[in-house]
C-alpha cells in the first residue's frame, strides 16, 4: 500500500523538477534575446561612428586610386577600383541618423522578461508563432528605441491575445517542451555566437581594449586613412603634371 501512496507524490514531484527545467530554459532563452538585441545596439551605435570617421574618408582615398589607376593605363585594377571606391561612397552616403543610446539594464531586464511571454520557439502551432514573430520584432524595435513604455504596451496585447500563455507559458507535455525549448535555446545561442564573430563586433571588441589602454582606435584608422589620402592626392598630381 506504501508504494501504491507514493506514487501521486513521486510523479508531483517529476511534473515539478519537469517545471523547473522549462523555466530555467525559458529565462536562458530570453536571456540570449536580450544579449543579441544588445549587442546588436551597440553594434549600431559603433558602425554610425566608424563610418563617420573612418569610411566618409575610405570613400575619397578609394575615388583617388581609382583615378591613378585609371591614368597608369591598368584597365583591369582601374576597374575593380572604381567599383570598390562605389562601394565605399555608397556606404558613406548611407549613415543612418544618430542611433539611440544603448539602452539601459532596466530596459534589458523589461525585454527578457516581455521575450519569456512571446518569444516565437515558445509558440504552439504555427498561427501562433506567426504571430510571436511579429510581436518580436516590434519588441526588437522598442528595445533599440529605448521605449520602455512600447514594451509594457507589447506585453499588454500579448497578454489579450488568444496566444497568450501566461508568462511560464503552461505546457501540455513537459518533456516535449523541454526538448523543443533546448533546441531553441541552441538556436538562439548560435545566432548570438554568429554575431559576436562578425567583423563588426571584432572591430568594436578592438576598439574597447584600445579605450581600456587609453588610446582611440577609430580616430587612429581616420588618422591612417587622412595620411593614406593625402599621399594618393600627391601621387595623382604627380601624374596629372
Amino acid at each position: 500500500m506504501r508504494a501504491v501512496s507514493s506514487q501521486p507524490a513521486e510523479r508531483g514531484e517529476l511534473i515539478a523538477l519537469a517545471e523547473a527545467d522549462l523555466a530555467r530554459l525559458r529565462d536562458r532563452l530570453a536571456e540570449i534575446e536580450a544579449e543579441h538585441a544588445m549587442l546588436e545596439a551597440e553594434l549600431a551605435v559603433f558602425e554610425a561612428d566608424y563610418t563617420r570617421q573612418v569610411v566618409t574618408v575610405l570613400a575619397q582615398l578609394h575615388d583617388v586610386e581609382a583615378q591613378i589607376l585609371a591614368r597608369t593605363g591598368d584597365r583591369a585594377a582601374a576597374g575593380e577600383a572604381r567599383a570598390r571606391a562605389r562601394r565605399t561612397t555608397s556606404a558613406a552616403r548611407a549613415i543612418a541618423p544618430e542611433p539611440e543610446p544603448v539602452p539601459p539594464a532596466s530596459l534589458k531586464r523589461a525585454f527578457r522578461d516581455a521575450a519569456k511571454r512571446m518569444h516565437p520557439d515558445l509558440a504552439p502551432s504555427d498561427e501562433a508563432r506567426s504571430h510571436a514573430e511579429a510581436f518580436m520584432k516590434r519588441l526588437n524595435d522598442a528595445y533599440r528605441a529605448g521605449d520602455a513604455e512600447a514594451i509594457a504596451d507589447l506585453v499588454r496585447q500579448w497578454e489579450s491575445s488568444p496566444f497568450a500563455a501566461g508568462p511560464d507559458g503552461a505546457a501540455r507535455d513537459p518533456r516535449r517542451s523541454a526538448a523543443g525549448l533546448r533546441a531553441a535555446v541552441a538556436r538562439a545561442q548560435q545566432r548570438l555566437d554568429e554575431l559576436r564573430d562578425s567583423e563588426l563586433a571584432r572591430m568594436m571588441e578592438r576598439s574597447m581594449a584600445a579605450a581600456a589602454a587609453g588610446e582611440d582606435h577609430v580616430a587612429t584608422l581616420r588618422n591612417h586613412a587622412e595620411l593614406a589620402l593625402a599621399d594618393a592626392r600627391a601621387r595623382l598630381a604627380a601624374l596629372a603634371g
